[in-house]
């Protein structure tokens, strides 16, 4: 009998394989054929999946996409407030060498949104995806009582992926080197301006009540 091909796991193995070469290499230098000995296929058996590079492209970055978000995920559901917010944006920084591949990937988005409308749809998905992340936890740490309620969540997510999409495309694209602990740096500065809760009237007389109190205890 003919050997049954599972599909959807060898299409998993091709965008695990076209994620690994883009992220090593960048996609201008991506081959068909390097990606196809990467999965451990010959060159036939990966166009039967990808008829383009784009759509290469498309796949190796729902791959990596499955990579990161899990990892957000995690932090949000064990941290909570600006701890969850804070771990989640250092997951994006190119801190890594896994980090850096990951950018390989997405510079290529950049570089393929100008030519293809699918991968332009695409970016805008992310983009969309990664915005809305940030702007539910900046929510959650309001909620919490970490930060103003004045902050507008939507436009404080803009600012900080305009930040981060600079610190990658410094590291990636102009040999500038900005250290993880710099990175890091970067964004606690950043989330250290965000504005916090202004203290009621009632609230501030509670705790001026109770630091009288502490200082006459110890008299």
């Amino acid at each position: 009998m003919p050997k049954q091909v599972d599909h959807d796991k060898r299409r998993v193995a091709f965008a695990a394989a076209a994620y690994r070469v883009i992220a090593r290499v960048g996609l201008s230098r991506v081959t068909v054929r390097e990606i196809a000995k990467e999965a451990g296929f010959t060159t036939g058996a990966l166009v039967h999946y990808f008829s383009s590079k784009d759509q290469v492209l498309i796949q190796a970055s729902e791959y990596s996409a499955l990579v990161v978000r899990e990892r957000m995920e995690r932090h949000a559901v064990k941290l909570h407030g600006m701890d969850a917010l804070r771990h989640v944006l250092f997951e994006s920084l190119p801190m890594t060498p896994e980090m850096r591949g990951m950018w390989n990937v997405w510079l290529g988005f950049w570089d393929r949104s100008s030519h293809s409308a699918k991968i332009k749809l695409l970016t805008k998905t992310r983009y969309e995806e990664w915005m809305g992340r940030i702007a539910h936890l900046i929510q959650d740490a309001q909620a919490a009582g970490e930060l103003s309620g004045t902050i507008e969540p939507a436009r404080a997510a803009q600012a900080v992926v305009a930040m981060i999409d600079g610190i990658g495309v410094r590291v990636l694209l102009t040999g500038i080197t900005i250290s993880p602990a710099r990175q890091k740096e970067m964004v606690d500065d950043w989330l250290a301006q965000l504005p916090r809760p202004v203290a009621t009237k009632a609230l501030r007389a509670r705790r001026k009540g109770a630091v009288n109190g502490a200082e006459a205890a110890a008299e």
